[in-house]
């Protein structure tokens, strides 16, 4: 389906750029404050180019979307079903919402706090504690997931493989869990920004108080 190969590059692998990158920022996090602090960028500049590229990759979704319109001829291209087409269209559209709120909680927290990411990890604990955001947050994600999972085997099949019936499901799963893994990883950085405590880690948090170990020692 050499015909559908645009459509796929411009409208899953920008959304999962995305997503690896600000996977990859929020990680640290994991190790404390001050591990986010030393690896999150900072600085107006690199928000303002956050947000250019951000606008630039949300153009590139809807142009590719246009070209899947233009030269559809079986109602499903790439994707399994007709209806899958429709799934993913729903999913992208409340991805995105995702991805532009996530942004502009960024500008908030920049101009509230300033470009200072210890100050920014506290407020992004503090917003992420309310249900309904850790909700929205949530259900960002599940789109997010789906739209990834259905956007993978898309991508196979344009490039030529998954053609059979047989192939196709086998296709679909093991996209199904690699979209998986990465988003329990998200959640895994959620739950340590919404509670406090994360389901797996490299290290223990570097931010908790040093304890002496001798007999006297602060206990």
């Amino acid at each position: 389906m050499p015909s559908y190969r645009s459509h796929v590059a411009l409208t899953v692998w920008p959304i999962g750029v995305l997503f690896l990158f600000g996977l990859s920022r929020s990680w640290p996090a994991l190790e404390g404050a001050s591990a986010y602090a030393a690896s999150a960028p900072g600085g107006w500049l690199v928000l303002g180019a956050e947000t250019l590229v951000v606008v630039v990759f949300l153009i590139a979704y809807a142009r590719g979307w246009r070209r899947f319109s233009a030269s559809d001829e079986e109602g499903r291209g790439p994707y399994r079903t007709a209806g899958s087409v429709r799934l993913q269209k729903l999913a992208g559209g409340i991805a995105w919402g995702f991805v532009l709120a996530v942004l502009i909680l960024h500008w908030f927290m920049t101009i509230r706090v300033g470009p200072v990411a210890i100050s920014q990890y506290e407020l992004l604990r503090a917003f992420l504690s309310r249900p309904p955001v850790l909700g929205f947050y949530m259900l960002g994600l599940a789109a997010l997931g789906l739209y990834l999972s259905q956007g993978l085997a898309a991508s196979f099949r344009a490039w030529g493989f998954g053609g059979g019936h047989e192939t196709s499901r086998w296709l679909e799963l093991a996209c199904t869990l690699a979209s998986v893994m990465m988003m329990l990883m998200a959640v895994n950085v959620l739950a340590h920004f919404a509670t406090g405590r994360a389901y797996w880690t490299n290290a223990a948090p570097t931010d908790r108080p040093a304890v002496d170990p001798s007999p006297g020692g602060a206990r």
